[in-house]
């Protein structure tokens, strides 16, 4: 019985679409009687183990009819409903059902309506879900895919040219939705490219038919037309100043660099540590000299820049006691590199450990004492900025 009544219901609907002038308002009573007989025959949520094969098929066609329905009347919100529901009928039942001459035409119609509300990570999904052959295949499927393509490239000629081969009067509904996407997309460069256009490369340019369609647009768009001049004036951009925060960026900007600070520190008395340690190893023989001076000769310059880079870093920040105490050891270094005298010597090593060894714990100490000084500052710095 349930059958029966849901067969004469879909074939009503049938009749009415098909008419040469379809009565919008009783397929609509129609619809809505549908879906109750769709709730007590059990297949408005379908599963294929509890509800009958030919339910199942009749409530599918139902629901295509529902979906072309909405498209007419220009539902979309209808539209996206029925299409949620026939889902389940092209994907999870798909190996019960027999396939649907309306299937495809559908999904590419959705596809459509995706690009023409500019949701393309849904347009993606959706095309996961089809078979390939079909992707290559289908005209419904492959026309929507070609669009996408075009907008892609910015081909939005390519778009306009693609109205003589779309399919389907319900195509035309999303097409001229997209359409007027892409022709505000072009607006929107056009208002910051030029501050007028001629009228005539206007409509060209916007894939307008004639000056009444461009004035009814620059109507929308707060435009200017002057028929005299035979040109359309964009509206002026907001030309007020955008206060550039100075003071905030400065403070950010010297923030990393305190914070630069604190790292070229840590890096340093990593690097003392490293050659006392090495100077360490050469006394208790657990190291040859040539080996000690080729090791330590490859990071005595990188040691020299490192602080020098600091001494900067003191300049910029404006940190002029810091800068002051470091002068004397940038000095040290500067004029041992001009004596020839900063590389070690392995003949000589023995002789100068105990020289070398003050050095690097003078400047072990110096660099501890500088690291925890830029990590008082930082906290320092925290503390003020979350007051």
């Amino acid at each position: 019985m349930a059958l029966q009544q849901l067969e004469t219901t879909r074939d009503q609907l049938r009749n009415e679409m098909n008419a040469a002038s379809p009565n919008f308002q009783k397929i609509g009573q129609l619809l809505i009687q549908a879906k109750i007989q769709l709730i007590e025959a059990g297949a408005f949520t379908p599963t294929a183990e509890k509800t009958d094969t030919n339910v199942l098929i009749t409530a599918r066609d139902i629901l295509e009819i529902g979906a072309y329905y909405s498209v007419r009347i220009k539902d979309i919100a209808s539209f996206e409903r029925y299409i949620a529901q026939l889902n389940t009928y092209y994907h999870d039942l798909l190996a019960v059902l027999p396939p649907s001459q309306q299937m495809y035409p559908l999904i590419g119609l959705n596809l459509l309506r995706l690009l023409s509300q500019n949701k393309l990570s849904e347009f993606h999904t959706t095309l996961e879900g089809i078979d390939l052959n079909q992707l290559q295949t289908n005209p419904f499927i492959k026309q929507a895919v070609d669009l996408e393509q075009f907008l892609m490239e910015g081909s939005y000629n390519k778009v306009w040219s693609a109205k003589s081969i779309v399919k389907g009067e319900e195509f035309m509904l999303f097409y001229d939705i997209l359409m007027n996407t892409t022709r505000h997309e072009i607006a929107n460069c056009s208002e910051r490219a030029y501050e007028y256009l001629p009228l005539n490369d206007a409509c060209t340019l916007l894939f307008l038919k004639n000056t009444e369609e461009l004035l009814s647009f620059a109507n929308e768009r707060g435009w200017k037309l002057n028929p005299a001049e035979q040109k359309v004036y964009f509206a002026a951009e907001d030309d007020s100043i955008i206060e550039i925060p100075q003071e905030q960026t400065i403070t950010r900007t010297l923030g990393y660099a305190k914070e630069l600070e604190l790292i070229m520190a840590a890096l340093l008395l990593f690097v003392m540590v490293f050659f006392v340690i090495m100077f360490s190893d050469l006394e208790c023989d657990y190291i040859n000299p040539i080996d000690l001076c080729n090791k330590l000769n490859q990071f005595v310059l990188p040691e020299m820049g490192a602080h020098a880079f600091l001494f900067f870093m003191f300049l910029v920040n404006g940190s002029w006691i810091a800068a002051l105490l470091n002068l004397p050891l940038v000095i040290y270094n500067v004029r041992k590199v001009m004596n020839g005298h900063h590389m070690y010597d392995a003949t000589e090593i023995f002789r100068t450990l105990p020289q070398h060894k003050k050095e690097s714990f003078f400047k072990l100490g110096f660099y501890l004492i500088c690291f925890f000084y830029f990590l008082y500052r930082m906290i320092c710095a925290l503390i003020a900025a979350e007051a």
